[in-house]
C-alpha cells in the first residue's frame, strides 16, 4: 500500500524478514492470518477514502472483499497506469533484461551441439533449462515452447515425448528471466536439410523481421510496424498463417504493454524493451519463428540478441 507518507508491504511470518531484505523501501507489516482485513484496518487508519487497485492481479473473489470490507472508500483501477509507468526502462531495468538475453543466447549455442536424432523435446527443453539456471538465470518462462516436426505449427507448443527425427522443424521459444525481469528469444532449426518449402518459409519470416526492425524507431506506431511484416507474410501467400502478434513489451512480466498488433496504435518510446518475432504455421506440416529482443532509442533501436537468425542445418 503506497500513500503520500507511507509504503507499507504485508506479508506473513513465512515471508517478514525475506521482504524486508527484498523491499528495503517498504515497511513491512506482518499479518497473523487474512491480509484483507489487515488492509482494511490500515484503510481506516490513515483515512483513505479513494484506492487505486491492480484489478487484473487479483481474483474476483479478493475484489469483492475489498470492496465490502470498506463500503465507504471509492475504489479505481489503477492497471493503465502501473502499465504506463512500466513501459519506459531505465538502464538499470535494461541490464536485467540484457543479460538474460546473454544468457539465451549462450544456451541456443549450447543447444545446437545436443540436438541430435532420438532425443525428444522434453530432453531439449530440460537442457535449456538447467543450461539457462547453471548461467545464472533464477528462472525461465512459464510458456516455454519446444515443437517439433508437424508440432511446430503450434505458436506455444508445450515439449513433449515426441522424438526429434531428421527433417524436422524445432521451434525453442524460451526466456530467462534475472532479477525479476524477463528476457524472450526464440530460434527455429531444422535436422537435415530443408525440403523447398520449408526453406521459403524460412526466408520469408526472415524478410519479415528484417523488415520490421529496419522499419522500428521512437515514435513509429505498433500497428504499423505489425503491418510490416505482415504484408511480405501475406505476400508470400501466408497472411493466414500468421494469427499472432508481431511483438510485445516485456520487463517484470513476460508480456507488457505495448504490443505490436494491428488493434494497438500507441507509439513506440525510448526505453521500451519488445520482442520481434513474426511467424509462419502451417498445419500438419511445421513452422517457423524468428524472435530478438530491441530496446527502443532516441534515435533508433538497439537489438540485445546476438545469436544468427540464418538457418541452422543440424547434422544427422
Amino acid at each position: 500500500m503506497i500513500t503520500h507518507n507511507y509504503t507499507l508491504l504485508f506479508t506473513d511470518f513465512r515471508y517478514s524478514e525475506q521482504a524486508k531484505e527484498q523491499a528495503p523501501l517498504f515497511e513491512v507489516v506482518q499479518h497473523q492470518q487474512n491480509m484483507l482485513d489487515l488492509i482494511s484496518q490500515s484503510l481506516d487508519k490513515f483515512s483513505i477514502k479513494h484506492l487505486g487497485l491492480e484489478i487484473d492481479k487479483m481474483t474476483a473473489a479478493e475484489y469483492l472483499k475489498v470492496t465490502q470490507m470498506s463500503p465507504t472508500v471509492k475504489v479505481s483501477s489503477i492497471d493503465n497506469l502501473i502499465a504506463e509507468i512500466r513501459q519506459t526502462k531505465d538502464q538499470t531495468e535494461i541490464a536485467q533484461i540484457h543479460k538474460g538475453i546473454e544468457i539465451c543466447d549462450g544456451a541456443f549455442e549450447h543447444i545446437l551441439n545436443f540436438i541430435r536424432p532420438g532425443i525428444t523435446e522434453k530432453d531439449i527443453g530440460l537442457e535449456l533449462q538447467v543450461f539457462m539456471l547453471q548461467a545464472g538465470a533464477e528462472g525461465i518462462k512459464a510458456n516455454h515452447v519446444i515443437a517439433s516436426g508437424e508440432r511446430s505449427a503450434l505458436p506455444h507448443g508445450q515439449a513433449t515425448e515426441r522424438v526429434i527425427h531428421q527433417g524436422d522443424f524445432i521451434t525453442m521459444d524460451f526466456g530467462a528471466r534475472v532479477n525479476g525481469y524477463y528476457s524472450d528469444f526464440t530460434r527455429t532449426v531444422i535436422l537435415g536439410e530443408p525440403n523447398d518449402r520449408q526453406q521459403e518459409i524460412y526466408d520469408t519470416v526472415f524478410k519479415a523481421q528484417e523488415a520490421a526492425l529496419a522499419n522500428m524507431g521512437p515514435g513509429k506506431i505498433c500497428s504499423e510496424m505489425d503491418e510490416v511484416a505482415r504484408a511480405i507474410i501475406r505476400q508470400a501467400g501466408y497472411g493466414d498463417n500468421f494469427g499472432h502478434s508481431l511483438g510485445h513489451s516485456l520487463g517484470l512480466e513476460i508480456h507488457e504493454n505495448p504490443t505490436m498488433r494491428s488493434t494497438d496504435h500507441s507509439p513506440l518510446r525510448p526505453g521500451t524493451a519488445i520482442s520481434v518475432e513474426p511467424g509462419i504455421y502451417l498445419p500438419g506440416f511445421g513452422g517457423v519463428r524468428i524472435e530478438d529482443l530491441v530496446v527502443i532509442t532516441d534515435d533508433g533501436l538497439v537489438n540485445l540478441t546476438q545469436s544468427t537468425k540464418a538457418l541452422q542445418i543440424l547434422n544427422t
